[in-house]
């Protein structure tokens, strides 16, 4: 910055802001010009860029117009040197440094800059040899928006509150009379909110934005983020703010007065209050943040009047309910969420969980009460579950915090079972409908018409979200009877909805679905609504195409309804457990290629357990047994998977479907290499091959790829690769990924074998691109990882194969499953020549390490060994 001050009166907007002038190349620092706007914005200046308004002048007569109304100079600089106009020995972007004379000057350099023009270069190297300006380097736009935010402030705080005094134009409308503070003071911190605030105030910042309602559940911090938005705002020279608290407001006739109290409006003498209120604000720069609004909806046609006359007015409203208006624009409140997968918060560090803004509010508030609390990998694992259960809502955490005086955050999360009233009341400070979660729910659903309130408790029974359609078909009613509802439950806060999908998608906080709960519980077709839902998600497994064609469309869809699926088989087991034979057998090919193997088989045995399978028809035994068998094969339970397939040759002969006498087939064959019988298991698979060609069916490809495993450990390598390369293709045509990828790496073994390297590399580099993806499968990723150290051994990197041998053992061992009998013996093979080709101490070191990786962390291995 210069150190001269300013001279003469600066010119100013209208509202008393300060005018910064941007200066740049356009072209390529229109990102960073953007990014210095919004700072400027956000301290409450007016910026000047060229870009922000056409004039009839020529360029030159246009900057310098601009900049000789403007009080600071912000120039941006990269590689381009700018165009020199008629008549000019110089650049634009040069005039416009050299004729910003007196004013203070923040300079910023981007970095790195290889190709930086030689006349900026000189311009550059002439003011840092001046010494009379202060420079900063910058490599993002994120860095420089905040850079410049810093610097702003300093500047105005070191400045101009010393140096400048406001410049009133005779023509410019008198201030309001100073007032005492409107704003309540806060006594605790906001945390995670900084972003919120920001977006808050930007909208604000608007000109074409008069009325912004922020929105959400109760608890979730409407009051405090607009109080902050409210004193970032307040802090601008001209601002005023005034705060109106709504909640004890039960009439919509006292919505205005309140205002014109706030405001200070007389309201004597006159028609109503509106008109007190208008007269007081008609020539105001004034923002309105009125608090509650949500049981005094009716106001909103007043509200919108006073916005109308009043054009320098702003309204920053709260409210659980929008308002309605067409002026007005909805910012819904977010959760503090929890960014971390459930299975990945044992992998994160303390550090990291610590820094959640989630666990940062448990911690602040629970120091209130409890100064020795410890953080340890388990405490922070379970706080930050807690504040996952309970839907990272700030009220609910911090009534869970209070719960820290007593109890260990482990201890609270077991009492967790339900959270509307495990956490007790909150402070007496608290506005009543706020002390309990229960009371804060019961406020938001008191609001809500009777067949709205009916909608909401039936929404109870969805395990984990629901679609239009699964809401309509549950309730028993139409799909656009249905969207209505949900757009006013919406409307009212109480439920959300993700509308970024190709389907919309709807959902309810926990403290919302236990009362709503509740209400269905008491209701005399709780138990229709519930059979609804079970039959509903019921014909989602169970479809004659989907499973069969192998398309992962139905495997998404199961995916992201798998806790509405778990409550459907749920409710099957203690109504209906004669559907579950079919239904589980559905489900095996998703448990297959989604991790869900060790769950699948908890569900056999409790339907082996709760039925008499002799008792069932032919159809149903068959369904049953081969759902053992290969659930078992998949989680080790060996002498389970045997015991099931012997009971399968008896009801092969008495099965008529084709589809599923093909299966026990391929499930005979996937046993008994449990016993040695790889001959028998390939006669076996071959025949259930046979029987899928013969009526076309897609379940051809996973008999393909056991026979080409099969035929691989018994060394028919030319045999097995021609059916392994069949699967594979089979696998792109269905969709199927993980079975694309599964009959490559079998064939990256035979490659191997054949000493062609070369091919087994590109083979596994197109066995990344199957895999790569957020849904990583345990098998596939095994498979993977057990051909790369087949590759690593042949090509002599036996500490490579030995890292990758261990990351195999540990991704099983986390997932609860084991090799495949058919590929045992293989690996068994494979370790025993790891072993002679290391040092056991060596071979230990590698292995330990490769157990502690993650999927994505253990493939890195394979992708530097092909790139």
């Amino acid at each position: 910055m210069t150190q001269e001050t300013l001279a003469g009166s600066p010119i100013r907007t209208p509202d008393q802001r300060l005018r910064v002038f941007v200066s740049s190349t356009l072209a390529e620092l229109a990102e960073e010009r953007a990014a210095v706007a919004r700072a400027i914005v956000s301290m409450g200046l007016s910026p000047v860029m060229f870009e922000l308004g056409a004039r009839p002048h020529p360029p030159q007569e246009l900057y310098r117009a601009y900049l000789a109304q403007s009080d600071i100079f912000v120039g941006l600089y990269w590689q381009s040197y700018g165009w020199v106009g008629p008549g000019m020995d110089i650049s634009g972007l040069e005039d416009e440094f050299r004729l910003s004379g007196t004013r203070p000057r923040l300079l910023y350099l981007k970095s790195p800059a290889p190709d930086r023009e030689p006349r900026l270069s000189a311009m550059i190297d002439e003011l840092r040899s001046e010494g009379q300006d202060a420079y900063r380097s910058f490599r993002s736009t994120r860095e420089l928006g905040r850079l410049v935010r810093d610097d702003l402030a300093v500047l105005l705080s070191e400045r101009f509150a010393s140096s400048v005094q406001p410049v009133v134009s005779p023509a410019a409308p008198a201030a309001l009379p100073q007032e005492r503070r409107s704003l309540p003071a806060t006594s605790t911190s906001l945390i995670g909110r900084d972003d919120d605030i920001r977006s808050v105030v930007g909208m604000l910042a608007d000109p074409g934005i008069r009325l912004v309602t922020l929105t959400g559940p109760g608890g979730i911090g409407k009051t405090r983020l607009a109080i902050a938005v409210g004193e970032a705002v307040d802090r601008r020279p001209g601002s005023r703010v005034h705060f109106v608290p709504l909640a004890n407001v039960y009439e919509v006739a006292d919505v205005m007065p309140r205002i014109a109290g706030a405001v200070g409006a007389n309201i004597e003498g006159r028609g109503s209050a509106l008109e007190a209120v208008v007269e007081r604000l008609a020539d105001a720069d004034t923002m309105l943040i009125l608090d509650n609004l949500e049981q005094v909806i009716g106001a909103a046609p007043e509200i919108d009047e006073l916005l109308t006359q009043c054009l320098g007015v702003k309204i920053l409203a709260t409210s659980r309910t929008v308002l309605r208006l067409r002026a007005e624009q909805e910012y819904a409140v977010p959760a503090l969420t929890i960014p971390l997968a459930r299975d990945a918060v044992g992998d994160a560090t303390v550090e990291q969980i610590s820094a959640l803004p989630a666990v940062r509010l448990f911690l602040d508030r629970a120091s209130a009460v409890r100064r020795d609390l410890v953080l340890t990998p388990d405490s922070a694992a379970a706080i930050a579950e807690i504040c996952r259960r309970l839907d990272g809502v700030p009220l609910a955490i911090e009534l869970a915090a209070a719960r820290t005086r007593l109890l260990e955050p482990r201890a609270l999360l077991d009492r967790l079972g339900t959270v509307l009233d495990a956490l007790g009341t909150g402070a007496v400070d608290l506005p009543e409908r706020q002390r309990t979660l229960r009371a804060t729910v019961q406020w938001s659903v008191g609001l809500l018409e009777d067949t709205e309130a009916r909608l909401l408790a039936t929404l109870s029974i969805f395990a984990d979200g629901w679609t239009i359609a699964a809401a309509a078909v549950v309730a028993g009613e139409s799909e656009f009877g249905t969207l209505d509802l949900l757009d006013s439950l919406a409307g009212h806060s109480l439920v959300s909805v993700d509308a970024s999908a190709a389907e919309p998608r709807f959902r309810m906080l926990t403290t919302v679905r236990e009362l709503a709960a509740e209400t269905l519980r008491a209701r005399t077709d709780a138990d229709e609504i519930e059979r609804r839902h079970a039959e509903y998600f019921a014909s989602i497994i169970d479809t004659d195409t989907v499973p069969v064609d192998l398309r992962t469309p139905w495997a998404d869809q199961l995916r992201v309804e798998e806790e509405n699926v778990r409550a459907a088989i749920r409710w099957f087991f203690a109504h209906d457990i004669g559907r579950l034979p079919h239904l589980l057998r559905s489900l095996w090919l998703y448990w297959q290629t989604n991790d869900g193997l060790v769950e699948g088989r908890e569900w056999v045995n409790e339907l082996h357990a709760g039925l008499d399978v002799e008792s069932l028809d032919a159809r149903a035994q068959a369904e049953v047994r081969f759902t053992q068998v290969v659930t078992a094969t998949a989680v080790g339970d060996d002498d389970g998977a045997v015991s099931a397939a012997e009971e399968i040759p008896p009801l092969i002969g008495r099965i008529a479907e084709p589809a599923l006498k093909n299966a026990l087939h391929l499930a005979v064959s996937w046993s008994r290499p449990i016993v040695g019988d790889f001959e028998g298991s390939l006669a076996a698979a071959t025949r259930a091959y046979e029987g899928f060609a013969e009526h076309d069916d897609a379940f051809i490809a996973f008999a393909a790829l056991t026979v080409g495993m099969l035929q691989a450990a018994l060394e028919q390598d030319d045999e097995g690769r021609r059916f392994l390369v069949e699967a594979a293709d089979l696998g792109s045509r269905f969709g199927n990924r993980w079975l694309t990828s599964g009959a490559r790496t079998q064939l990256v073994i035979l490659d191997v074998r054949s000493g062609s390297y070369s091919a087994a590399r590109h083979r596994l580099a197109e066995v990344l691109e199957e895999l790569d993806g957020p849904h990583l499968g345990t098998v596939n990723v095994c498979f993977a990882l057990v051909a790369y150290a087949e590759l690593a051994v042949a090509e002599s990197r036996p500490l490579d194969a030995a890292t990758a041998l261990g990351a195999v053992a540990g991704l099983r061992d986390r997932a609860g499953l084991l090799a495949w009998p058919i590929a045992r013996p293989g690996e068994a093979v494979l370790n025993d020549k790891l072993a002679a080709l290391i040092d056991p101490a060596d071979l230990a070191a590698a292995h330990a390490h490769g157990t502690g990786l993650r999927p994505h962390e253990a493939l890195v291995l394979i992708r530097r060994a092909v790139a």
